[in-house]
């Protein structure tokens, strides 16, 4: 379908997501993706979609909630059914108009064929390789096939094209001077695409359905039990510096969010993401907080704000802690300073299959971003900025998808070893890997956890073996 184009940036014509396919029907021996689409699969109702956003374009504003802009658009649905009938043609049922005037303000306002994904609170990523191929995972675990999303390729980069310039603080770019892009897209989900680099045009979409998420809520979701909370609500108010590990899509940010609801209101937070996930400028929970949002080089290579470059400057904005999304390049070092210079209480998210791993990927990071200290001066770093590292990990238990927080370790300075000295405090426990209390806090990390109102007998009753009985010296590991 030719684009249309509105009062400010082009939207291409593209038909609705339809509702996944997921069980087998007459045409199951064809390939999922070839089967009859479902939902507004209507073509003339697809082909309504331009046809009705270019009848109100001019009276729509750049920016309007739904609130504002549908009774505007229903009419503009209902003139053109009446249209419709005029000329002879069978006027759509109500439902069908309702559907239809969402497809426009989705168009108009939204990202269009995905919008309707992100209303789906079971929906967690959407993988579009190319305008046809189009893969939607839910929190089941349940992966599936959807209906095209665009007409084509070229459209589809349009689309993306369009959704880079409304996300985020600046506009992105997206062509093949610059064919990768990442934005913070409205909603709370991220959008990662590429093209040039790539045989089609493509993109992957994440959304992050846990923005008011709590410790509590993180019991209730079974990441974590009661006394593991317990202990990481006390480790964020005693000021421990936190580094949180998992592979993708384990947790990771969500963990984050939970650990920093239990910052107290007065604090002043900065937090600094290549794209925001956290979200915490938007949550009534932290009334003082200034969010940076790096941003990438133009097409000619220049005006790039590095992580980098926003935590030297963050410093100066006099926060009392500053959270970092995801630490992914030569930041981490500035961070760890920082940890280790007055900022306490700030915490991180790292990529690390296990906890452990953390200490080489740090050092990986450092030496990669040219950093030009000896590999134990960077040890000796990490062991005197870091405090605590907990472990997240998925897995698939049959029905959904689970997140678990699965080990924690107490992190000191070297000592016999270039490595730092670690205290595994909670290990994974039987075939489920959930973190069972293993070892006991330092007597310098015991302190701070009991003044900030942990009680150590938490501890002794986490496991039965260790009910009664005294809690474990603490297994100072050099890993």
């Amino acid at each position: 379908l030719p684009p249309v184009p509105p009062p400010s940036v082009p939207l291409p014509s593209v038909p609705l997501p339809p509702a996944p396919v997921s069980v087998p029907g007459p045409d199951a021996s064809r390939p999922e993706w070839e089967r009859e689409p479902l939902g507004l699969a209507d073509r003339r109702l697809l082909a309504a979609v331009p046809e009705i956003l270019a009848m109100i374009a001019d009276l729509l504003p750049d920016r309007a909630g739904q609130q504002d802009a549908m009774p505007l658009i229903r009419d503009a649905a209902r003139a053109w059914s009446q249209r419709q009938l005029r000329q002879g043609t069978p006027v759509p049922a109500a439902a069908d108009l309702e559907a239809l005037a969402q497809a426009v303000y989705d168009q108009r306002y939204g990202l269009g064929p995905l919008a309707a994904y992100l209303r789906d609170p079971q929906v967690e990523n959407v993988d579009v390789n190319g305008c046809d191929r189009v893969w939607v995972t839910y929190s089941t675990g349940e992966r599936v096939a959807a209906a095209p999303i665009a007409a084509s390729d070229e459209a589809l980069a349009d689309m993306i094209r369009t959704w880079a310039t409304r996300g985020g603080q600046t506009a992105r770019d997206f062509s093949g001077a610059s064919p990768l892009v990442n934005v913070a897209l409205a909603g709370g989900a991220r959008m990662t695409a590429t093209m040039s680099v790539t045989p089609r045009p493509c993109l992957s979409l994440r959304r992050h359905g846990q923005l008011e998420v709590t410790m509590p809520s993180l019991i209730k979701l079974g990441t974590v039990d009661q006394v593991t909370a317990a202990f990481l609500a006390a480790a964020v108010k005693s000021r421990c510096n936190i580094i949180v590990t998992g592979g993708v899509n384990a947790g990771k940010t969500t963990l984050l969010r939970a650990l920093a609801s239990e910052i107290h209101p007065s604090e002043r937070i900065a937090t600094l993401e290549s794209e925001y996930e956290l979200y915490l400028h938007d949550r009534e929970r932290h009334p003082d907080v200034i969010a940076f949002e790096a941003r990438e080089a133009n097409s000619e290579g220049a005006g790039s704000v590095t992580l980098h470059d926003l935590i030297a400057h963050a410093l100066r904005h006099n926060p009392q802690r500053i959270i970092v999304g995801e630490v992914r390049r030569s930041e981490i070092m500035p961070m760890l300073e920082a940890m280790n210079s007055g900022q306490d209480g700030s915490m991180c998210t790292l990529h690390a299959n296990s906890p452990a791993e953390a200490f080489d990927r740090i050092l990986i990071l450092g030496l990669r971003g040219g950093l030009a200290l000896a590999e134990r001066a960077i040890h000796i770093l990490v062991g005197m900025a870091v405090d605590v590292i907990v472990h997240v990990r998925k897995r698939y238990d049959g029905q959904r998808t689970v997140r678990f927080v699965s080990e924690i370790l107490e992190v000191m300075p070297p000592g016999d070893t270039e490595r730092p000295a670690v205290n595994r405090l909670f290990l994974p426990e039987g075939p489920a890997g959930r973190a069972v209390a293993a070892h006991t806090p330092s007597p310098p990390m015991l302190a701070r956890l009991e003044a900030a109102g942990f009680s150590p007998h938490l501890l002794d009753q986490h496991r039965p073996d260790l009910a009664g009985a005294g809690r474990q010296p603490g297994n100072w590991a050099r890993r």
